[in-house]
């Protein structure tokens, strides 16, 4: 157990010694007397309505987290969006994504639903999420191409043309999965080594069983356009904070800005300290020709607005349903001694 224990304290400290390194160096490569007077200039009337779009999101992820989990039972809208907030508060305050684990544990806790189903419900967004951003990425890229940097344009276009091509493969493999799930399974378990096949076959399971959801084309195609939905309102998101730094904006390039901050987000940084925000100037400076100032300052504002208010809606719901910080840790401790489960 102290090993374990120890193991994890080494993989936190490093995650947040990442976080403060990514975080300083961003911040020691831009000039930050400039990032200041971006700051000061923007219009606030965009800025509030890029917080109401980004908590929309969340909604949205709650009512569609909702339609994933309608054959494990229903949940009701108020404890979706309580757990929703709550799991994604604890993932920024909390080292190692404990949201991911925290949230569908919690909403298992509040309403009596299977903890299997709830979890294998998570890997089931995961998944629905990568494919609606490679989905609008290509997509962003072939209908903004005339207002993307031209030098960057081959690259886009590489991009784009691998991502949809690797979907179609993922797709495919799902499928393949679903329809032949005992064979298959078997079979791709086998090509692991001895010792990890079991992990790998108990994985694929718990994989499938979450994408059980999607065996219904109805259900599907519902499901994929709320997914949509969800990425193309964070797409907006971006739109309407560029506004209020002047910037010529359009939903195509937010939808490539957007896959370069969801790479940035899977940098293993609490928060995506640091990560989202080397992403986010990345795909200003490179894609849109912003300068690094303007760019910099966009990033600290687009995550502070990504994180800070749910955060505090998500510790309000904790603190109204009578959980600390502790208890809520010790919800992901539950589920440690199983991972290969999630």
């Amino acid at each position: 157990m102290h090993g374990k224990n120890g193991r994890h304290l080494w993989k936190v400290l490093a995650s947040v010694l990442l976080a403060v390194a990514l975080f300083a160096v961003f911040l020691w490569t831009a000039p930050l007397g400039e990032v200041g007077a971006a700051l000061t200039r923007v219009k606030m009337g965009w800025v509030l309505a890029s917080v109401g779009m980004a908590l929309g999101t969340y909604a949205i992820r709650a009512l569609r987290w909702g339609l994933i989990l309608r054959p494990v039972g229903r949940a009701g809208t108020a404890n979706l969006l309580g757990c929703t907030a709550a799991g994604f508060a604890t993932s920024t305050v909390l080292p190692a994504r404990a949201g991911e684990i925290v949230r569908p544990l919690l909403l298992t806790a509040r309403t009596g639903l299977p903890a299997a189903g709830t979890l294998a419900s998570i890997l089931t967004e995961r998944l629905l999420d990568g494919a609606s951003v490679l989905v609008l990425f290509a997509a962003g890229v072939v209908f903004a191409q005339s207002s993307l940097n031209p030098g960057s344009l081959t690259l886009l276009r590489d991009a784009a043309m691998l991502t949809t091509a690797g979907l179609a493969v993922a797709v495919a493999i799902v499928f393949l999965l679903l329809r032949h799930r005992a064979g298959t399974v078997s079979r791709l378990a086998a090509l692991a080594p001895s010792r990890f096949r079991g992990r790998v076959e108990s994985f694929l399971h718990h994989l499938l069983d979450g994408l059980e959801v999607l065996r219904s084309p109805l259900r599907l195609a519902e499901i994929a356009v709320w997914s949509l939905g969800l990425w193309v309102v964070i797409g907006w998101q971006l739109v309407l904070l560029a506004k209020a730094f002047d910037l010529p904006m359009n939903l195509g390039q937010s939808f490539v800005v957007v896959a370069v901050a969801v790479i940035g987000l899977a940098v293993p940084a609490p928060a995506g300290v640091g990560g989202f925000h080397w992403a986010i100037r990345v795909g200003l400076t490179q894609f849109m020709s912003v300068g690094v100032p303007t760019a910099t300052a966009f990033a600290l504002l687009h995550h502070a607005i990504c994180f800070f208010p749910i955060t505090v809606l998500g510790l309000g719901y904790l603190a109204g349903v009578g959980l600390s910080l502790g208890r809520v840790r010790a919800l992901q401790s539950d589920a440690a001694p199983n991972p290969e489960g999630v």
